[in-house]
């Protein structure tokens, strides 16, 4: 008798225990799924007041900053959507701003106290006209710098911006980023004329010619891909004002040479199809006398098309 109640005793003892563990376990799911959905209704209310802002006229520095506070406490995938929507939003808005510089009284303001490298921080500490800083001050703090060409100041998206999102997004997203970082930190062309050395120009079209390879279905792969492009071209065929051939000689420029064969010397073992296009030109090039002469004329047509 003694030793039936004595495994009942254990029994019941084993009982309890499991049934306090599962019950601690029920908690635990019920809390566990509480934050859960907590957490997925915040995502939800982030983006929400994301999206209501960036559908606001005049209100994208708002939305940068609250993108900023918030881009932390979501989803790579979410993040992403988010950043991708900025973009968009800025590109729609980029008229807007930029017709607000575009009346005479304010480029004569600006040309006044402009100087050549200047952002748009550099020119409002330098102006005294109260309308003119204000105007400036919401134009680069809806995240677009300011550039100049033709004698004309205007504004473009200052991509340095979305670095700070860039590693919260997903990769693709961030390599992105770091392409559209560079061209607008120096775009390569202003006035027709090629503004970044020739090693830089090969090396934008190799970053770009990786992202297409390795991203070929990302959001933003069509963008890069117009970019490659037109680098595509200006590597054989240089710009209006900066022509891979000089007119009177008809021979390559010198700068261009050299460029192109370090950049070739660089990656001898790259499969890159930009490479190997590069270096076929070299080739050619070196069997003319470095001049566009029919043959590498003839080349170009076939391999480089200029339409």
């Amino acid at each position: 008798m003694k030793k039936i109640t004595k495994a009942y005793l254990m029994l019941a003892a084993v009982t309890f225990t499991v049934q306090t563990m599962g019950l601690g376990y029920t908690t635990s799911v019920k809390a566990a799924t509480s934050t859960t959905t907590s957490q997925a209704e915040s995502v939800q209310l982030i983006s929400k007041t994301f999206e209501q802002l960036l559908r606001q006229p005049g209100k994208l520095p708002q939305a940068f900053t609250y993108l900023q506070k918030h881009i932390q406490s979501i989803p790579a995938s979410q993040a992403t959507i988010m950043v991708l929507h900025l973009e968009n939003a800025q590109n729609q808005q980029l008229d807007s701003y930029a017709k607000t510089l575009y009346p005479a009284s304010v480029q004569i303001k600006i040309n006044q106290i402009y100087k050549p490298g200047d952002s748009f921080t550099n020119v409002i500490s330098r102006s005294s006209d109260a309308n003119l800083k204000k105007l400036l001050t919401q134009t680069r703090d809806a995240g677009y710098k300011l550039e100049t060409a033709e004698g004309m100041y205007y504004p473009v998206i200052n991509y340095e911006k979305y670095k700070v999102f860039g590693k919260h997004t997903t990769t693709d997203i961030r390599s992105y980023i770091d392409i559209m970082a560079m061209e607008s930190g120096q775009a390569a062309t202003k006035d027709a004329a090629l503004r970044i050395g020739y090693q830089q120009l090969a090396g934008r079209v190799l970053a770009q010619e990786a992202f297409l390879n390795q991203y070929p279905h990302s959001n933003r792969t069509q963008a890069i891909k117009k970019l490659h492009d037109l680098y595509f071209f200006y590597t054989f065929y240089g710009t209006n004002n900066t022509p891979l051939f000089d007119y009177d000689t008809g021979k390559i420029h010198p700068n261009a040479k050299k460029g192109y064969q370090l950049v070739i010397q660089r990656n001898m073992d790259s499969k890159s199809t930009y490479i190997q296009k590069l270096k076929a030109f070299m080739t050619l090039l070196d069997q003319n006398a470095d001049q566009r002469t029919t043959q590498v004329s003839t080349w170009l047509k076939k391999n480089v098309p200029s339409n």
